[in-house]
């Protein structure tokens, strides 16, 4: 390895541990923030692959953290496609504007339990969206709140459309089925945490 290659190795590794350090920090400070560790590649990698988007043109993302999956939901959606990012922590969303220049993304500081007028804010229609996909702590939620979020993802998805969720627990696999036709269940252990990821299809 020359010297350039060196630096850049050590560069991304010191980037890296900043970024891992600042989200502890934030994890400590914000008690409505679930995960210690952004999210790994795997876990990425598997959430989008249970997104689908061959058919995915109107996406909504609650809680888009420091926007490690919201990079790559850019990345993989089509061209046409638009995306709807809701963050609520204040550290979090500061981190997510540099990244608020693709056109095809539109980003909302607030409570995605306000999802309904939200979604109505920016375009999206009840009915008309694709995929919605959450990493939102549904267990910080009291199980009304949980219902009623859910109750509105049902209604701005299409017929066909995907809900997915990745979450540190199962608790919501009953309640999924309640308001989806079908519930499907992976986990993934090469996070840190382990996730499951939910995929709930209208």
């Amino acid at each position: 390895m020359d010297r350039k290659q060196s630096a850049k190795t050590k560069t991304g590794l010191a980037t890296g541990i900043k970024n891992s350090l600042a989200y502890i920090k934030t994890f400590v400070d914000d008690k409505g923030v679930a995960a210690v560790m952004p999210s790994s590649r795997y876990l990425v990698g598997r959430t989008l692959r249970a997104m689908n988007f061959k058919h995915a043109h109107r996406i909504i993302e609650y809680g888009a953290a420091a926007g490690v999956m919201t990079r790559k939901i850019l990345e993989e959606m089509p061209k046409s496609a638009k995306l709807l990012s809701i963050e609520l922590n204040s550290d979090f969303y500061e981190k997510l504007k540099s990244i608020e220049s693709d056109s095809r993304m539109s980003l909302y500081h607030g409570d995605v339990r306000c999802i309904d007028l939200i979604a109505k804010e920016h375009g999206f229609s009840m009915g008309e969206v694709d995929v919605i996909v959450s990493g939102i702590p549904f267990a910080f939620l009291s199980r009304e709140e949980r219902t009623e979020l859910l109750t509105k993802t049902s209604a701005l998805l299409k017929p066909g459309g995907r809900f997915v969720a990745y979450q540190v627990t199962t608790h919501l696999i009953p309640i999924l089925k309640n308001h989806f036709r079908e519930v499907k269940t992976q986990l993934e252990i090469r996070n840190i945490p382990p996730h499951f990821v939910f995929t709930a299809i209208k």
